[in-house]
């Protein structure tokens, strides 16, 4: 999947840079603080519905080439890592597990790596449409701690490592507009529409079990158990209005905030997966420097 994707990425960037010796281009870089509201709240029964958002810092390279006044490429990355912790408190008053009690600690980081293309058209001064593709690697890595406490003495510790891949990639159509105030200010908005393909993989599901008494007893009640590679699909929004300022012939500074939202849904049956979409979300502000050449 990563393969077909980047030569995808590549092929569209080719066919536009063969000539690109005469024109401008810009080149960048920008970063922000974004929250993340992941989908797994939406895997009921999976274990780990009860994630809170998370949030962390994001940076990537931005570069553009404009090839006529009305056409242009362009080409922007995004990675980071992205981190949360919670902690669960319940008690079980079934009767015939009376007194039980479960408590859990929970930290997830999240590695996110976005890859946009898109080749523009502008049809006046103020719009313009677009037809991208992108590309997004996203890895969560959960630990957690869960403890069994019984009415009958019978605690027990569980300790759990899980590693999640789900490579997508897919194209996008989306429409712009910016405006001029004057001063070299101005103000700039996109609006895209995504559809990619994914695979949600299980890289390692890792659990094992003592009783608080015999710390160094522990016992592997799953090893490394996994399930095969399930195929994904998604669909999805990406919003991003900014605000921006012209300094001097070359210098490009902005302030923007981007909202994407992303549905996943499972296209083959999984033991753990929902039957419906699941929802993801992601939203935070950044800032971009850029250079005209």
């Amino acid at each position: 999947m990563k393969r077909i994707a980047l030569t995808i990425l590549l092929l569209m960037a080719c066919s536009v840079l063969s000539p690109a010796s005469a024109l401008e281009f810009i080149v960048g870089a920008k970063t922000g603080y974004y929250v993340w509201v992941p989908y797994f709240t939406d895997m009921k029964g999976s274990g780990i519905e009860d994630i809170d958002q998370g949030s962390g810092v994001l940076y990537g390279p931005v570069f553009s080439i404009l090839i006529t006044p009305d056409i242009s490429f362009s080409l922007a990355g995004l990675t980071g890592t992205q981190s949360t912790n919670w902690s669960s408190n319940n008690e079980i008053k079934d009767w015939w597990e009376p007194g039980e009690r479960i408590n859990g600690t929970y930290y997830v980081n999240i590695r996110r790596t976005d890859i946009d293309s898109a080749l523009s058209y502008r049809l006046s001064e103020n719009f313009k449409v677009f037809l991208g593709y992108k590309y997004q690697q996203n890895e969560t890595r959960m630990r957690a701690t869960i403890r069994e406490e019984w009415a009958t003495g019978e605690d027990k510790i569980r300790e759990g490592k899980i590693i999640i891949e789900l490579p997508s990639h897919g194209p996008a159509l989306g429409v712009g507009y910016s405006l001029s105030l004057g001063g070299g200010y101005f103000v700039a908005s996109n609006l895209s529409l995504l559809y990619m393909w994914s695979e949600f993989d299980l890289k390692e599901n890792r659990w094992d079990e003592y009783i608080p008494t015999a710390p160094d007893e522990l016992t592997p009640i799953l090893g490394n158990a996994l399930w095969p590679a399930y195929d994904t699909e998604q669909v999805g929004i990406n919003f991003e209005p900014s605000i921006g300022v012209k300094v001097g012939e070359r210098a490009i500074y902005t302030l923007g905030f981007r909202f994407q939202w992303i549905r996943t849904r499972f296209v083959d049956d999984a033991p753990f997966a929902p039957s419906g979409w699941m929802n993801d979300y992601i939203y935070g502000a950044f800032v971009s420097v850029l250079f005209l050449f």
